[in-house]
C-alpha cells in the first residue's frame, strides 16, 4: 500500500484561513487551493496539515515546531515575515517587531531542527505585501526579510519559493485587480496566486505568469471574481 507523504503549513495568517472552524483543518487560504489545483493540475498529493496561527512572527512559528503534536512531516512549507516587520508600524498584542537578522537566525533554527527530524523537503516561501501600494516603503523594507529567506534557504538545501517577488510583480502588473483585503490580506484571487506559485516552484507544475489572472476557482460559490 503506497503511503501519501505528510505536508505541514507554518505559518501566520495567509496560510491559517480559520483553519480551527474547518472540519478538514486546513482553512480556506491558500493550502485549500493548491488541494483543490493538486487534483486538477494532475500534481502529488499529499497528507495535509495545517499549523500556521493567525498574527504569527517567526517567534511563534519556531514554537509552533517546537510544540508539535504530529510526527515530522516528509515536507514542510513555511511562509512568515511579514508579522516581523508590520509590528514596528501596527502593534498587536504584546509582539514586538523582529529585526530582518533576528528573523533569519529564527528561520535558520527552525529549518535546521526540521532537518535533524527528518523531513526531507522544505520550502521556504517569502512574505508578500504589507500595503496595496507595491512601491510603498513597508513594503520595499519587507525586501530584507525576502534576503534572509534566500540566504537561509541556500544554507539549509531549502526549496525557495518566490511568492513575494511574484506576488509584487503581480501588483505591478495587475493594479486593475484587487489582491487583499487590506493591503495584507488576500483575497480569493491572491490566494489562487499563492497557490499556483508554490505549486510551479515547489511541485514543477505549469507557471502563472505574473501578469496573468488566475482562473476562478470551481468551488467558489459566493462573490464576485476577482
Amino acid at each position: 500500500m503506497e503511503t501519501i507523504p505528510h505536508l505541514l503549513v507554518l505559518g501566520d495568517s495567509l496560510s491559517d484561513g480559520g483553519r480551527l472552524q474547518d472540519p478538514q483543518g486546513i482553512g480556506n487560504t491558500w493550502p485549500s487551493a493548491a488541494i483543490r489545483l493538486s487534483r486538477e493540475l494532475d500534481q502529488p498529493t499529499f497528507r495535509w496539515t495545517n499549523r500556521a496561527i493567525g498574527g504569527s512572527r517567526s517567534v511563534e512559528v519556531l514554537k509552533a515546531w517546537q510544540a508539535g503534536d504530529y510526527p515530522p512531516p516528509d515536507r514542510m512549507v513555511v511562509l512568515v515575515g511579514a508579522n516581523d516587520l508590520w509590528r514596528r508600524h501596527v502593534p498587536w498584542l504584546d509582539h514586538a517587531p523582529v529585526s530582518p537578522q533576528a528573523f533569519g537566525q529564527n528561520l535558520s533554527r527552525l529549518l535546521y531542527a526540521a532537518l535533524e527530524a527528518g523531513t526531507a523537503h522544505l520550502d521556504v516561501c517569502t512574505p508578500t505585501s504589507l500595503h496595496k501600494d507595491p512601491e510603498h516603503p513597508w513594503n520595499a523594507a519587507l525586501e530584507e526579510y525576502r534576503g534572509w529567506c534566500r540566504e537561509v534557504a541556500d544554507a539549509c538545501g531549502a526549496n525557495l519559493i518566490p511568492t513575494g517577488e511574484e506576488w509584487m510583480e503581480s501588483l505591478r502588473l495587475r493594479p486593475d485587480i484587487r489582491w487583499t483585503y487590506d493591503g495584507v490580506h488576500p483575497r480569493p484571487v491572491g490566494h489562487e496566486r499563492l497557490a499556483r506559485t508554490w505549486l510551479h516552484h515547489a511541485l514543477g507544475a505549469p507557471p502563472l505568469p505574473c501578469g496573468e489572472l488566475p482562473a476562478r476557482p470551481s468551488d467558489l460559490h459566493q462573490g464576485s471574481w476577482p
